[in-house]
């Protein structure tokens, strides 16, 4: 039963979704009244994350905050469920000015900065802590100059969590349990790398085209979070949902340099907003329920294997190297990424001595 934090499918959804983003905003702006002005700037946010969740609700804060604070003279429009394409049509989308900005995984965003296929190295995270210390004191400044450098302005991490298995008829338990699977990849090379490591058959789906490929059989199984696999209605369409925690995936909340260089810099300001301390909310809300939506998922119907760690220890040795793998193949400051990430984790571990 859930708790009362977690009340039901929509409320644990809505509140997981808005910090998924980082789009959370404060309540005292969204009930003062708007001055009349007719918008000068008009700013599209693109997400794949579904319309019909209170992700709409929390986009309707997001305006009332931004036309509040400039005085009515920017406009949002939010454009859900993948209306303006998958994320890599979002991620090119922003790139080149046609979006002004969005919520996108490191996995798609990765088709443009391919250093952030690094972060998604399968087990590269111990933890939540230790992906949050990294990410914040490490990699925030090397990454908002790579981001500017390929037509992104970086204004928050968000997180979509950890990756687990999701299949139609098949058992996961171990690496051998997915040999042969056809699989729906995320379009990132670290993730099809991933699932050829294991033997899997893997098939790269945009997000918006999954669950029609599951409901036909074209893949009989899939990755992600329990947010995503409920907000996207994959679990609509599979029995297992194996909880791996093998890949940690952070998201990014941007903006598209191309729109950003055109602005003034009171409305910068003003859309930026608190930059990336947004971060810490948005993770802390999303965790809070992390726990309840597996329960959803149990709820529905799907049985959850909860793998115990001598499992998933067998996994982490099935992907043993692929790191090494990964960085070669990605080129460009990979490695220089890698090390600055392998830093970040020894210096955690000294912390908590």
């Amino acid at each position: 039963m859930m708790n009362k934090k977690c009340r039901s499918y929509a409320f644990c959804l809505g509140v997981a979704v808005m910090a998924m983003t980082g789009l959370v905003i404060g309540g005292a702006a969204a009930r003062s009244t708007l001055a009349s002005a007719a918008p000068k700037v008009v700013v599209k946010l693109a997400t794949v994350a579904p319309a019909g969740t209170p992700w709409s609700d929390v986009l309707e804060q997001i305006k009332k905050r931004i036309e509040l604070e400039s005085k009515g003279t920017i406009q949002v429009k939010a454009y859900l469920g993948g209306a303006l394409g998958g994320e890599l049509e979002i991620t090119q989308g922003i790139r080149r000015g046609r979006i002004e900005g969005g919520g996108v995984t490191a996995g798609a965003l990765a088709s443009v900065i391919p250093e952030l296929d690094v972060l998604e190295i399968p087990y590269l995270f111990e933890s939540y802590e230790e992906a949050d210390y990294v990410l914040d004191n490490h990699l925030w400044e090397p990454f908002k100059k790579v981001f500017e450098s390929k037509g992104f302005v970086l204004n928050s991490w968000a997180e979509n969590g950890w990756r687990n298995i999701g299949t139609k008829n098949r058992v996961v338990r171990k690496p051998s349990d997915v040999k042969g699977l056809k699989v729906r990849s995320q379009e990132s090379k670290v993730h099809l790398a991933f699932w050829k490591r294991l033997g899997a058959n893997p098939v790269p789906i945009s997000m918006p085209e999954t669950l029609p490929a599951l409901q036909t059989g074209l893949v009989e199984g899939f990755d992600n979070t329990a947010l995503l696999t409920l907000s996207a209605e994959w679990h609509t369409a599979i029995k297992h949902y194996s909880v791996t925690e093998h890949i940690y995936q952070p998201a990014a909340i941007l903006f598209s340099k191309t729109f950003w260089d055109k602005l003034s810099e009171a409305d910068r300001k003003v859309i930026f907003g608190p930059g990336n301390s947004l971060a810490v909310s948005g993770r802390a809300a999303v965790r809070a329920v992390g726990n309840e939506l597996i329960t959803v998922l149990q709820g529905s119907g799907i049985k959850i294997e909860n793998l115990t760690e001598a499992e998933k220890a067998e996994f982490r040795k099935a992907v043993d190297g692929l790191a090494d793998e990964v960085i070669k193949t990605t080129g460009g400051d990979a490695r220089k990424i890698y090390e600055v990430v392998l830093e970040g984790k020894k210096q955690f571990k000294a912390r908590k001595k």
